[in-house]
């Protein structure tokens, strides 16, 4: 694998809307928006030591008629994580 470039903070800034957006799309892809009441998805990036660290944390809640998983939720930010792998290895590796 090839090494991780120095990252600035914006490309911190642009990992942490990519991975935002990826995970937004792909849980709404498991889940039905018709029945999410709220979704709020936080992204917690750092790079210290020439180690990048990414983070997420989804808070979501469904309306009185949903069906919403744990396992759909996990599903999607698993996938996320591997679609961010991808996106670090073609943009920010060296």
């Amino acid at each position: 694998m090839k090494k991780l470039k120095k990252l600035s903070q914006e490309d911190l800034d642009d990992i942490s809307e990519y991975f935002s957006k990826i995970a937004t799309d792909l849980i709404l892809k498991d889940i039905s928006s018709k029945e999410i009441a709220d979704l709020d998805i936080d992204i917690t990036v750092s790079y210290e030591n020439s180690q990048l660290d990414v983070d997420i944390e989804v808070d979501i809640s469904g309306d009185e008629f949903s069906n919403i998983s744990k396992e759909d939720v996990e599903s999607g930010i698993s996938k996320a994580y591997s679609n961010l792998d991808s996106f670090i290895d073609i943009n920010y590796r060296e």
